[in-house]
């Protein structure tokens, strides 16, 4: 095998053309391979195998800096930098994280998990390199609808003037599932204006043969002059120098284009519009794009999926509901309820500031808005929550997906930090089920006529269909307060222990019942207080209460048992669980 033979971007640049290919035959291969048995992002990587290898043939990275957009797409960048025996491991514990991290690797420039960050990264890295004056070049590699994200316009526009500076877009029409919004339209119009293109091409040819001088004040009256046949384009505006659309499965196409892209990217930023499939070369994946853009272990009935159901049921009830998800449609269970309700369902692509203040809209109106967003994404929005939700006490039902721990996401996914950011917000209801039942009594209860915003938490496991009572007496001195699903984590550490703990199963963390922890407490010696979360949720309004009154006697009692560095590894959601786990049963000892 060629890959065999590779260890660095530096063995891929002895290559000959027809070897890239075959190299770029056992990569997808690889992935196929790891992905089937460790699960991860499978669509979204072998769409982008000919962009990666032709991009590491012709720069020249680490020197060379990549910054992907979204990490996703960054398998065959990680098996082509001397990662191949950790991504034997990819998203477990001692292997590969599923996204770049510089502390993983000299290859990797930026974290990214999250999309439309790799402009604005890049223009703050390429700022740097030119106050510090020194010479290398910036390839930002765009990927899955991150287009629809408004931080790469926000970027784009301190992008002029930057020399040495390249965008990749990855343009396969996708996020998870397909891509929404006028600029997917937008991108769909430049890919079908071949008339415009070859003209276009024929002007640049003309201009590249005449001097310099003379080519650079025509510029500007060609430009004008190709907006009247087509319309202007949006990044040659922008400042940027636009290439394409080009084939982004054709690597002799790919290698001519970006080696042209090195002299031209030495005087303005430059875009290479390239044209990819998502899932390519295994037509399992072709076929179902979206089913297949990640693999996931388990094949359990989630939280999500419930929702997904109940949200259709409660829609067919009330005409005022809708749903507004940020490019997460599948993964928020919501194929059914765009299927049944069209006009009642809004995916505003990567734009979760976006989706927040448009429920606001909606909710200022007597619509009922559930806003539908993985709690990691979530924190984008933190302004909006704020300023235009809760100081208006608006009706904005959130439905936080995958809270609490990320499982082989890994740090980039973190679910920990909603229940902090939501907790001093006035007005607001967090509640957290630990049930089939418990999401759907809650959700009956978002749907009704309240008065005040409302969020409801769920995590990334499968939902158990028993009901634990709020309160289970003990026979011991130890009194157990868990949040959500935690209740479930509490019997598993407590197994068979003839002496069994009282459980404080708290479905309510705002508003928390203060008067029911306080008559606990005082019957019991000892308190363990358990959250799928970081310090900022139950954990500290009981701290803060207790040392607000006085109360220091029962302070006394208390250990906090929450998300620590566990978060951070990759590793599966249960052994993240099982940390708890050993944890809760070490202090129940």
């Amino acid at each position: 095998m060629i890959l065999d033979s590779i260890s660095s971007p530096s063995d891929l640049k002895l290559l000959s053309l027809p070897d890239l290919s075959i190299l770029c035959s056992e990569l997808r291969n690889e992935i196929i391979r790891i992905t089937s048995r460790n699960g991860g992002h499978l669509g979204s990587n072998l769409g982008a195998i000919e962009l990666t290898v032709a991009a590491h043939f012709v720069f020249n990275c680490p020197i060379d800096r990549f910054i992907f957009d979204v990490g996703h797409q960054a398998y065959s960048h990680k098996l082509l930098t001397g990662r191949r025996k950790l991504m034997e491991n990819l998203r477990e514990l001692g292997g590969a994280s599923g996204f770049p991290d510089p502390a993983e690797s000299e290859f990797d420039h930026f974290i990214a998990g999250h999309a439309s960050t790799s402009i604005s990264a890049a223009v703050g890295i390429a700022r740097a390199r030119d106050l510090k004056k020194l010479t290398f070049r910036i390839v930002s590699i765009l990927g899955d609808g991150s287009m629809s994200g408004g931080m790469i316009y926000e970027a784009m526009n301190n992008a002029a003037g930057l020399k040495d500076f390249v965008v990749i877009l990855n343009d396969n029409q996708m996020s998870i599932s397909e891509s929404v919004g006028a600029m997917r339209t937008y991108l769909s119009r430049l890919m079908r204006s071949k008339k415009y293109l070859t003209l276009r091409k024929k002007v640049r040819n003309l201009l590249n043969s005449i001097p310099i001088k003379l080519s650079k004040c025509l510029e500007g009256i060609v430009r004008n002059s190709l907006a009247v046949i087509e319309g202007n384009n949006i990044f040659e505006e922008l400042g940027f120098h636009y290439i394409g659309p080009v084939d982004g499965h054709n690597l002799q196409e790919l290698i001519e284009v970006f080696q042209n892209v090195r002299d031209i990217a030495n005087y303005k930023p430059v875009i290479i519009h390239a044209i990819t499939q998502k899932g390519k070369g295994y037509m399992v994946a072709e076929n179902d794009i979206t089913k297949l853009h990640g693999l996931e272990k388990s094949p359990d009935q989630k939280y999500s999926d419930i929702f997904g159901k109940k949200i259709v049921e409660l829609a067919r009830q009330d005409e005022r509901i809708v749903c507004i998800t940020a490019a997460m449609k599948n993964g928020c269970g919501l194929v059914e309820f765009a299927k049944q309700f069209p006009e009642r369902f809004f995916d505003v692509g990567i734009a979760e500031e976006h989706a927040v203040t448009f429920a606001a809209g909606l909710a200022m109106e007597g619509i009922k808005p559930f806003v539908c967003i993985y709690s990691t994404f979530l924190q984008r929005a933190f302004d909006q929550i704020y300023h235009d939700v809760i100081l208006q006490d608006l009706c904005v039902r959130f439905v936080i997906d995958k809270a609490g721990f990320p499982g082989t996401d890994g740090k980039t996914h973190a679910g920990l930090y909603d229940i902090a950011l939501f907790q001093h917000f006035e007005h607001i209801t967090i509640l957290s089920p630990s049930s089939k039942k418990d999401l759907e009594d809650f959700l009956e209860m978002m749907a009704a006529d309240i008065t005040h915003p409302i969020a409801i938490r769920f995590p990334k496991s499968p939902a158990f269909d028993h009901d634990r009572p709020v309160l289970e007496p003990g026979n011991s001195e130890i009194l157990i307060i868990s949040t959500g699903d935690m209740s479930n984590v509490i019997h598993r550490a407590i197994g068979h222990r003839r002496c069994k703990p009282t459980t404080w199963n708290v479905k309510s963390i705002k508003p928390f019942d203060f008067d029911t922890f306080i008559s606990l407490a005082e019957i019991h010696q000892r308190i363990l207080v358990l959250e799928e979360g970081v310090f900022g949720g139950v954990s500290n309004v009981i701290l803060e209460r207790l040392t607000t009154d006085g109360l220091s006697d029962i302070l006394k009692k208390i250990k906090f048992i929450n998300a620590g560095k566990e978060m951070i590894l990759p590793s599966s959601r249960e052994e993240q669980l099982n940390s708890i786990i050993s944890r809760l049963s070490d202090a129940i000892n």
